[in-house]
């Protein structure tokens, strides 16, 4: 599966090690993945709460509140 690896650097070293040795080097980029991706869904979690908060009601001098 070196598919995963994208820098050239990468790409040989996976084409270079054994099947047992490539498929940590793959997991190992998946977990360098995982950060990344928690901090996008946090912002588009928090972006889209804050979008369906209602805005608050404009005062209305003529009704006294």
């Amino acid at each position: 599966m070196l598919y995963f690896a994208q820098c050239v650097m990468c790409f040989r070293t996976a084409a270079a090690q054994q099947g047992e040795r490539s498929r940590i080097l793959n997991q190992g980029i998946l977990v360098l993945l995982i950060p990344p991706l928690l901090i996008l869904f946090g912002l588009l979690w928090m972006a889209r709460r804050r979008s369906r908060v209602s805005p608050a009601e404009p005062h209305d001098p003529q009704s006294g509140r």
